[in-house]
């Protein structure tokens, strides 16, 4: 037989096993709709709904409304003290969580529901994207979370006091006084949200983007910071999807499972489901064939003590080697570091989806040229040992992404080194067009300098790009070239 060259298709025919479980006489019954799914979108649509007539109503009848209900909004509690809507409606679904598990992700949340869309979506033109599994990036959420609402804490607690004591650290800025304050309701609705040109294409990569490369709930996995703290508490919550004696290892609730839940596994091992990643979307009790699935109270998973059945303990399968996780990891924090705050846009989340496609394509792409065969949903990347040319293709697409990211790691460096000799400018905007000549000191001039060297750089053809900050934002914002001879500023070449 002819060996196929590498861009044609080969079918194998798999035997079909009989009698492995799900259902009575021995044989597998289809895989039952289920009923749960339909509830969780009638719930997810309400949600919506409520947040569009939120918008609305701020829109149409305009002056003060409910604050934003999200969780992010509680940083402000954290950082200045103020309470706020979401304040109270991150603290709720945290206690919820810890009585009832993680139901608030799978029942709740807008990204869930745009995931779940996606993959939906995704579903019906034949593409069900398989997990990606990471061993080190699992951790992102949780370190997000401390970052966003513990690390404010620390820092105005804890590291300002100690710069202030300590004679060779140099002084920190210290934040405004800690006063509690309240603002449950608010004029400027949309004073803490990005703007269209942010929030659509955040959506894309967030929803599509993280879906397809990896996996259900893929932004949920390695990039929503709420999570990390929903996982943990999740752990030590009573409430949980238990089994009883009538299960037969069918396996339908695993394939039903769109959190990557290996359900019939765990509740084999441990008789519930122990793992954090479970958000409650109830279909594995809705297609159970036996009606062995139940959501009870009783023993939290981190109480769940040795596997009753430790044959049937799921296997943690990683994708990536060790050598390849530290790899990858600086990979992700490369691009987290290089695409935030780029060009004045990108926020944090949206930086997260990025690095997480990013680097998901980047160990593809590596993989395509290391292993002997490697493959992505229906394009085979590498046959035999040899580049097919969608893996051709695949490679010089993570290349050019690659290349993409540094080159606005470059422009981020280059505006924080500007932004460092700006602030070196200190001298007042009134003495700068007082009539009297004015004259930098030298070490100010060249702090000068570097910041306009440094922010030309960052201008594009037609003169735009991030603003300067601070000290010389008036420097190169008006009349450059006269208020530069005022500073008796040699003008460098190109400045009219």
């Amino acid at each position: 037989m002819p060996r196929p060259d590498a861009s044609t298709p080969v079918h194998v025919s798999l035997p079909v096993l009989s009698g492995g479980g799900g259902g009575k006489g021995g044989r597998s019954p289809r895989i039952r709709r289920s009923k749960a799914s339909r509830w969780r979108a009638i719930v997810l649509i309400a949600v919506h709904v409520i947040i569009v007539a939120h918008v609305i109503k701020w829109l149409v009848v305009g002056g003060e409304t409910l604050s934003p209900v999200e969780p992010s909004e509680s940083m402000e509690f954290v950082k200045h003290g103020v309470v706020n809507a979401g304040l109270v409606f991150f603290a709720l679904a945290l206690l919820s969580t810890l009585l009832l598990g993680r139901w608030f992700c799978g029942w709740g949340c807008h990204v869930v529901a745009l995931q779940d869309l996606c993959a939906a979506m995704l579903g019906r033109i034949g593409i069900r994207p398989r997990p990606f599994r990471s061993r080190l990036l699992i951790y992102v959420p949780f370190i997000l979370a401390l970052y966003m609402f513990v690390w404010p804490a620390v820092y105005r607690w804890g590291v300002v006091p100690i710069s202030q004591s300590v004679a060779w650290i140099p002084d920190l800025q210290t934040p405004p006084p800690f006063a509690v304050s309240f603002e449950l309701v608010r004029e400027d609705f949309w004073s803490t949200f990005p703007g269209v040109l942010v929030a659509v294409p955040f959506l894309l990569v967030c929803g599509f983007g993280c879906v397809y490369f990896l996996g259900a709930k893929g932004f949920c996995t390695y990039g929503c910071p709420y999570g990390g703290f929903f996982a943990p508490l999740e752990q030590f919550s009573p409430g949980r999807i238990r089994v009883n004696e009538d299960c037969d290892h069918s396996g339908h609730c695993t394939a039903v499972c769109s959190s990557n839940v290996r359900v019939h596994e765990e509740v084999a091992a441990y008789g519930m489901v122990v793992d954090p990643g479970c958000m409650k979307c109830m279909d594995c009790v809705s297609v159970c064939p036996n009606n062995a699935l139940s959501f009870g109270f009783g023993r939290p998973a981190a109480m769940a003590g040795a596997p009753r059945n430790p044959a049937a303990v799921p296997r943690r399968k990683h994708d990536l080697t060790w050598p390849e996780e530290i790899a990858f990891a600086g990979v992700f924090l490369g691009t987290f570091l290089a695409v935030r705050g780029v060009y004045e846009l990108i926020p944090m989340l949206f930086a997260v989806g990025i690095a997480g496609c990013v680097t998901f394509i980047a160990w593809k792409a590596w993989r395509g040229l290391r292993t002997p065969n490697a493959s992505f949903h229906r394009w085979r990347l590498r046959f035999h040992g040899r580049l097919t040319r969608s893996g051709l293709a695949f490679v010089g697409v993570a290349a050019g992404l690659l290349l993409l990211v540094a080159h606005s790691g470059l422009m981020r460096t280059i505006h924080w080194r500007a932004g460092v000799a700006d602030g070196g400018v200190t001298m007042p905007r009134a003495a700068v067009f007082s009539p009297a000549p004015q004259r930098l000191d030298p070490e100010m001039a060249a702090d000068a300098e570097r910041a306009l060297a440094g922010y030309r750089l960052l201008q594009p053809v037609w003169r735009g790009g991030p603003r300067p900050a601070r000290g010389v934002r008036w420097l190169s914002g008006f009349s450059r070239g006269r208020s530069l001879r005022r500073l008796s500023i040699p003008l460098p070449r190109g400045v009219p």
